[in-house]
């Protein structure tokens, strides 16, 4: 636990680029919003981890990822694998399983584009999932690779689903490493492919349960950002107390990195509190961290506290995040649905 000034934490925080990153979708969020798709006569929400469309009494999961170019330059093998990383990532945090992936890739040069193919050939043979299709273009001057996924839930974690008085849990794999360039931290790489996916499977197991109908994965923006996400589009508040927030062993001199970090296995889960001990003890058998770090509530604001100070980190009935949430998405259901009764 760091001594750092809640203040310098907020103003450090708000400072990231990843931030930026993620609010800058609110430019493009309007036009998105305009264009609500309803489908088999089910509209489709926007801003989750992955497009959940109900087909009868099934979900098909669709999501999307494309690699931050540095890494792309730096590693381009281990772009390829982050890339089918990050799109299971998203398909197992809305409750589901993935079905079947495809891939693009720019690259000019072909040994690059060879790296690339091989870190996504490894990557699905560990998760267990198919390529079924793509593209390359081998012209071009910067490097790109993205891959889409396909997946398929009975029951769906959503960030719609956060309810005031819940119980915001994190999860994480405690046993890994930083990399030395990125905000990643590795905990998968000294696990088998059949750890991995028993480890991934408990978040379909408690979503088919009904113990969680509400989580988001933590990407690169971190633990709050992530948080701040699924809570936006609940259209409620939080409070995390720091103090709560687990950190690995042999890395307190790190622990801004450790916030702000992106883990191979990391969640949030906003829990009711009947059901708290029933998720816990499902992640806490495989040896995976399963911390009560906050709580939901009505304000529409994010605060941390440590022992008795607060801070507001965010506060979004002055500043959206990513500008989709539950006010944003109505009206546009609503247009839609008066389109197909005409």
């Amino acid at each position: 636990m760091s001594d750092i000034s809640l203040g310098l934490l907020v103003k450090q925080l708000r400072g990231l680029k990843a931030w930026q990153h993620k609010n800058e979708i609110t430019i493009l969020s309007d036009l998105v919003l305009e264009q609500l798709p309803i489908i088999e006569g089910h509209s489709v929400q926007l801003g989750d981890d992955a497009a959940a469309i109900k087909i009868d009494d099934t979900y098909l999961l669709l999501a999307a990822e494309a690699v931050n170019p540095s890494l792309l330059k730096e590693n381009p093998y281990l772009a390829g694998r982050a890339s089918i990383l990050a799109n299971v990532n998203d398909i197992y945090a809305m409750g589901g399983e993935p079905l079947a992936v495809v891939d693009t890739i720019i690259s000019p040069d072909i040994k690059v584009a060879s790296e690339i193919i091989q870190g996504i050939k490894d990557g699905c043979n560990r998760y267990n999932v198919p390529i079924v299709g793509g593209h390359i273009t081998a012209t071009g001057h910067t490097p790109a690779v993205t891959a889409s996924i396909l997946g398929r839930a009975k029951h769906i974690l959503s960030s719609f689903n956060a309810k005031p008085d819940d119980i915001l849990l994190h999860v994480t794999n405690m046993k890994g490493s930083f990399h030395p360039n990125f905000p990643f931290w590795n905990c998968s790489s000294h696990l088998s492919g059949e750890e991995l996916r028993r480890d991934l499977s408990i978040l379909p197991l408690i979503a088919e349960n009904e113990w969680c109908d509400s989580a988001r994965d933590i990407s690169m923006a971190g633990i709050f950002g992530s948080i701040m996400m699924l809570i936006e589009l609940s259209g409620v508040g939080a409070q995390i107390d720091l103090n709560m927030i687990p950190q690995p062993k042999n890395t307190s001199d790190r622990y801004f990195d450790w916030l702000i970090s992106f883990p191979s296995y990391g969640f949030v889960l906003s829990v009711r509190p009947w059901h708290e001990s029933d998720v816990k003890f499902e992640f806490e058998k495989y040896g995976i961290t399963c911390c009560s770090i906050g709580q939901v509530n009505t304000s529409n604001r994010l605060a941390l506290s440590r022992k008795n100070e607060e801070v507001v980190l965010w506060d979004f009935d002055k500043e959206s995040f990513t500008g989709f949430s539950p006010s944003l998405d109505l009206p546009f259901q609503n247009i839609q649905k008066e389109k197909l009764i005409v």
